[in-house]
């Protein structure tokens, strides 16, 4: 009983560690380094996402900030036509066709230019990571 006791509790505190009201480094260190890219894309899209429910837009910032800062790190340049067609399939309602013109435009894969784009970044990373290793299996 006090074994179960002690693993609900676990299971109680880090559920509560996973909705944190506190932004974490990757989201801290965009907000700070690329305020208006993530102003106008990743806060905004979470606010839209959640509205008032407070501790979840915060929650929706971290997901995001980390999805995208993985992506970038994982990119290979062979991979990039998955990126784009991922960006595209994942981009927020109504913004698919200023995210190609965004994309017809992009010089390079980083944090910056990858802040210009309004799409999900967290299934754009389930989708880039899912193509890549399909491409990769035969």
């Amino acid at each position: 009983m006090k074994k179960l006791f002690t693993t609900i509790l676990v299971l109680f505190l880090f559920t509560l560690n996973s909705f944190s009201q506190e932004l974490e480094e990757n989201a801290l260190r965009i907000k700070q380094d690329f305020n208006s890219g993530y102003e106008n894309t990743i806060k905004k899209y979470a606010l839209v996402k959640w509205k008032d429910e407070f501790t979840m837009v915060v929650y929706e910032i971290n997901k995001q900030s980390d999805a995208l800062t993985n992506l970038i790190e994982k990119f290979k340049s062979k991979n990039t036509t998955i990126l784009y067609k991922a960006i595209i399939k994942w981009s927020q309602p109504l913004k698919a066709e200023a995210n190609h013109k965004i994309w017809k435009e992009l010089s390079s894969i980083d944090l910056a230019s990858m802040l210009k784009f309004h799409t999900d970044w967290t299934m754009v990373e389930y989708e880039y990571d899912k193509e890549n290793k399909a491409a990769n299996a035969f």
